[in-house]
């Protein structure tokens, strides 16, 4: 049975490598896609962990997994703490410089930056209005900085002082922190901010005052946990169904590929299948042979598919703000499991065909 796939592979290369590149396409364009879901997904559980409880700020035309360009008035901070039910407002600015995400915050407010009470493991914390930075434990480590060391951006000369202890959070673990006036002083972003986080005085306040910030300004939007949830759900959905659609058009078109090219190889393999029934193959096993060298196809050209996806992958983090599509095991599993049932489907019919071959006449075939 191998002996007679791979011969056939041999036989015609151009026709095999072509067939498998119809599955490598849509494999490829399906698990880039789902690659930009899965990310979200575990960038808002990453987000949840730090902001449970707290209501983020952002401004109003910006989604949630591109806070990172959001851009808003400082002066808002006071007009949010203004608020009945709010205990504690903490703005916050991203800027990108030399590769990487810096953020600065206000030194009272890095608890709630942090989500949790992450404590500095070397070194101290950095002082307002001072050119010192504290990293997290991955970027510490990735990067072989120790307390003392310097890092220049835009010019500047910032001084590590301290290095985060081992959170668990990508984010953090990542992360640049700083002194809010000094980074907005580097940036040329005076009095502007990036989102503000709201910490409600209690935890039930908090879609009261997502409300209330949503009903008062225009210019800014508010995200309590739940609707951050719900909108990540919707986007989800919404990409869930495209990514359904590619894969309903890239199941049709290989599979149609796929089944008219083995239809072909049966044809012209006729005397050689009557052979093997001729010297006792069964119909079971000339059946199996043909559906295996159709899920060989798809599988293969799904593999291809799926390598290709973590250049796809790479490519959207490009253009995106941040890094989110990532191709999970899941991702590279669901691949090759939905190309193996693209090959079972197609090979079902030139299967069925080859195993109903009389022997005698497909012997007398030319």
């Amino acid at each position: 049975m191998w002996e007679m796939i791979f011969r056939e592979f041999e036989r015609h290369k151009l026709r095999t490598a072509l067939t498998m590149l119809g599955v490598t396409i849509g494999i490829f364009l399906v698990t880039s896609v789902s690659s930009f879901s899965e990310g979200i997904i575990y960038y808002v559980d990453d987000q949840l962990a730090i902001t449970s409880g707290l209501v983020m700020v952002t401004e109003s035309e910006i989604p949630t997994y591109m806070v990172q360009r959001s851009e808003i008035d400082q002066m808002l901070v006071e007009e949010l703490s203004s608020i009945g039910g709010v205990e504690e407002v903490a703005p916050i600015l991203f800027y990108t410089s030399n590769g990487f995400s810096i953020t600065g915050t206000e030194k009272q407010s890095q608890e709630i930056i942090r989500g949790v009470n992450i404590e500095v493991e070397e070194g101290r914390e950095y002082d307002e209005d001072s050119y010192e930075i504290v990293l997290g434990h991955d970027f510490a480590a990735d990067n072989d900085y120790v307390i003392g060391d310097s890092i220049e951006v835009d010019g500047k000369e910032l001084e590590i002082v301290g290095v985060l202890e081992d959170s668990g959070d990508q984010d953090i673990d990542n992360s640049v922190q700083m002194p809010l006036a000094t980074l907005q002083e580097i940036a040329g972003m005076e009095d502007r901010i990036s989102i503000i986080m709201v910490k409600p005085l209690s935890a039930e306040d908090a879609e009261t005052i997502e409300q209330a910030i949503n009903d008062e300004f225009d210019e800014i939007k508010a995200a309590s946990d739940k609707s951050l949830m719900e909108n990540t759900g919707e986007m989800l959905s919404q990409l869930n169904t495209m990514t359904f659609a590619l894969g309903s058009i890239a199941a049709l078109i290989s599979g149609i590929v796929i089944m008219n090219v083995m239809i072909i190889s049966v044809r012209e393999r006729r005397r050689e299948i009557g052979t093997m029934k001729a010297v006792g193959a069964t119909n079971y096993q000339v059946l199996a042979s043909v559906l295996l060298e159709a899920v060989m196809i798809s599988v293969g050209g799904a593999i291809i598919g799926v390598l290709l996806s973590f250049g796809g992958a790479a490519f959207l983090n490009t253009v995106l703000p941040r890094e989110i599509a990532i191709v999970t095991p899941r991702l590279v599993l669901q691949g090759i499991v939905f190309a193996a049932f693209i090959g079972i489907v197609s090979g079902i019919l030139p299967a069925r065909q080859a195993a109903k071959l009389n022997p005698i006449e497909a012997i007398r075939y030319e």
